[in-house]
């Protein structure tokens, strides 16, 4: 029996803990995307966005031979500034499979949901509290899986001047991604980051943009939108999704109501981040250790802050946030 024991616990033996990011970075035309950039989309019509903001939850890995390890306690918002998710210190030395689900989990969404819950209640840097543009349509109807908001070119005249938003609604719209054969970047001993591009004019394919108005809804074009998630792979690897991405944005701030997030990855050294509001009075001071994490400054009254901090090569960085 004994000899039975050291059998079934071998294949846990050797893992370490490593901080594990998921990197969603998002495109256009394989170009790095940006709001209030005009771009081409896939039927040759000029569009700009000026949001694009998804949720994503249900994140499993499948690691080191088969096992399976599902954080599915968190729900995540991303839009084109916070796109690195922090899946937390885990006991995995090699990814093989990643799979997240597009949307909110049933679960959340609505009062139907066995973890539901008014959306008043949460915390304000929680993913699920009110957010703007609003992510909510109701305690029946449930979240915005996806917007989208921006203008179109309409008359073929190359500039953009139809606005449209776009609002993913539906409890069985959400979309379950598998990505097997994973690429990972060891960024150091205990640092695993998996890069992955959000391709947002596979997202929009099939759709015109300038004359979509606004469009709220779970069927129709909304629909069509939610199952180009996989119809279109949106989210893939590219070929150089195992080198290290570090040097380009190791922290990151968003703005949640009342509060700001920041994550860090690849840190070689201790970085002291100090919070300024307009006037110029520092009001908070974290310190990032070596490696990588995630903090929340809460409590913070609506309006513009400065986040002032020394990157890894010394250069002093300054960065606005404006807190809602």
């Amino acid at each position: 029996m004994k000899k039975l024991i050291f059998l079934l616990f071998l294949p846990f033996l050797g893992l370490s803990q490593k901080n594990v990011f998921l990197r969603l970075t998002p495109v256009f035309n394989a170009q790095s995307f940006q709001t209030q950039t005009v771009y081409t989309g896939n039927n040759g019509q000029e569009v700009f966005l000026d949001h694009f903001k998804y949720y994503v939850g249900d994140v499993t890995l499948i690691h080191d031979g088969g096992q399976v390890l599902t954080l599915g306690e968190t729900v995540y918002l991303i839009d084109e500034t916070n796109y690195t998710v922090y899946l937390g210190a885990q006991a995995v030395n090699n990814i093989e499979q990643v799979n997240f689900l597009i949307g909110v989990p049933k679960r959340f969404n609505t009062q139907t949901g066995a973890l539901a819950q008014d959306i008043s209640t949460y915390d304000a840097t929680n993913a699920l509290s009110f957010q703007s543009p609003s992510m909510y349509w109701g305690w029946s109807s449930g979240y915005m899986h996806m917007i989208a908001g921006g203008e179109a070119d309409g008359n073929n005249d190359n500039v953009p001047e139809s606005y449209f938003e776009l609002h993913n609604l539906g409890n069985n719209n959400q979309q379950m991604v598998t990505n097997t054969n994973v690429i990972q970047t060891n960024s150091n001993v205990t640092q695993i980051d998996l890069n992955f591009e959000c391709h947002i004019d596979r997202w929009l394919n099939g759709i015109n943009l300038a004359t979509l108005g606004i469009l709220h809804g779970e069927t129709g074009l909304n629909l069509s939108a939610m199952q180009n998630v996989n119809t279109q792979v949106v989210f893939d690897q590219s070929a150089t999704a195992g080198v290290a991405q570090v040097s380009q944005a190791a922290v990151q701030f968003s703005s949640q109501q009342g509060a700001i997030q920041c994550t860090w990855f690849g840190q070689k050294s201790e970085t002291e981040i100090i919070l300024l509001d307009q006037s110029g009075r520092q009001i908070r001071k974290q310190t990032l250790g070596n490696s990588a994490g995630q903090f929340t400054w809460i409590s913070l009254n609506p309006g513009m802050y400065f986040i002032q901090y020394a990157d890894q090569q010394g250069k002093e960085q300054s960065q606005q946030v404006l807190v809602f």
